[in-house]
């Protein structure tokens, strides 16, 4: 018998970057030293497996990237973790930056196309592993009469006009982040409880609803408002993220507990200070009862049953482990919806 093994090996989320390669020619190393031709990807050959470090920066704003194994952090913000999805669709832009029209060669008119950083231009470096430039691309103004925009490598002179419309790109770090920490489907979860000092209560949660836990006789549940605090407690979305650290002084007196039907608990705890609240996560993995043991010859929906709960241990490990140096900022008012109490949920 194997004892506490995977049934499969998950691989990590290695889609943020590998998925770009059907765009560029996978070598070892960018070698696109000449400009490239009209009608050809603006970084034509380069492998963005190889990509370790992005920077961003205008005459006004930077915003810095590191990447660690198969993930990225924001450097220019603590290390937090970048979301991969988010990553994964930025370098995809990037990649997909196609010239259609080569406009000119001389870097004296630069300035006229927007292409200098103190004309308005942002510029997109990508580093490798030992923190060497690969590239750097040069976004500048909207071309007039085409879709896209004035475009160049950052060493090289030649200025050409992008195929399509390139989106601005941000500066805000919070627009490259997970901003919601858990799943908001209802289903997944048994129940959540609310403890405010003194008041606490709980809500069951079936089939995507909510129920008060304990009713007197002849009573009936607010409806209105069990649904409202249902929908609140999984619509919680990070507006900041600081460092605890930093944010010592805060008295976390608000507590949320989400439990899954995965057995795992979340535990958000909530604090006001001022105008602003904030929030700190955790999550707990309730095992069963002794080892979990996976025997030669199992039935297939017994093996499935252990998977699931081997999958919902690591997952705990895995959000304790991103969010246990955190304190978020949230809206204010998921933390006022909350506050009530048993007997205000209750109609007679």
């Amino acid at each position: 018998m194997i004892r506490n093994r995977h049934l499969i090996i998950l691989g990590t989320v290695a889609g943020i970057l590998s998925a770009l390669t059907v765009f560029l020619a996978a070598t070892d190393r960018w070698k696109g030293t000449d400009s490239p031709a009209a009608g050809k990807y603006l970084l034509q050959g380069f492998n963005p497996e190889k990509v370790y470090g992005i920077q961003i920066v205008s005459s006004q704003y930077a915003i810095q990237f590191k990447r660690f194994g198969d993930s990225f952090v924001i450097t220019t913000r603590y290390g937090y973790p970048a979301s991969n999805e988010k990553m994964n669709e930025h370098l995809g832009l990037l990649t997909e930056i196609q010239s259609v029209e080569k406009v000119t060669s001389q870097k004296q008119n630069h300035e006229s196309l927007g292409v200098t950083v103190d004309q308005g231009a942002t510029v997109i470096r990508l580093f490798d592993e030992v923190d060497r430039k690969m590239a750097g691309i040069v976004i500048g103004k909207r071309s007039e009469g085409a879709p896209g925009k004035y475009i160049r490598l950052e060493d090289d002179d030649t200025v050409y006009i992008s195929s399509k419309v390139i989106p601005p790109i941000s500066f805000a770090y919070t627009d490259y982040i997970q901003k919601q920490l858990f799943s908001a489907n209802p289903n997944e979860y048994s129940k959540l409880s609310v403890s405010t000092n003194p008041d606490q209560y709980t809500i069951d949660i079936r089939d995507g609803g909510g129920f008060l836990s304990s009713l007197p006789r002849g009573a009936r549940q607010d409806e209105q408002r069990i649904d409202e605090i249902l929908a609140a407690s999984l619509d919680l979305k990070i507006k900041n993220a600081f460092k605890k650290e930093d944010l010592k002084d805060l008295r976390f007196d608000t507590k949320l507990q989400l439990t899954k039907r995965d057995r795992t608990t979340y535990q958000i705890d909530f604090a006001e200070k001022g105008d602003r609240c904030y929030m700190k996560a955790a999550a707990e993995y309730s095992k069963p009862a002794g080892e979990i043991i996976i025997y030669k010859n199992e039935p297939q929906h017994s093996l499935k049953t252990k998977e699931s709960l081997l999958l919902a241990r690591d997952r705990a490990v895995a959000f304790n482990k991103a969010h246990e140096k955190w304190v978020y900022e949230v809206d204010p008012r998921y933390r006022q919806i909350l506050l009530t109490s048993q007997t205000k949920l209750v109609k007679k």
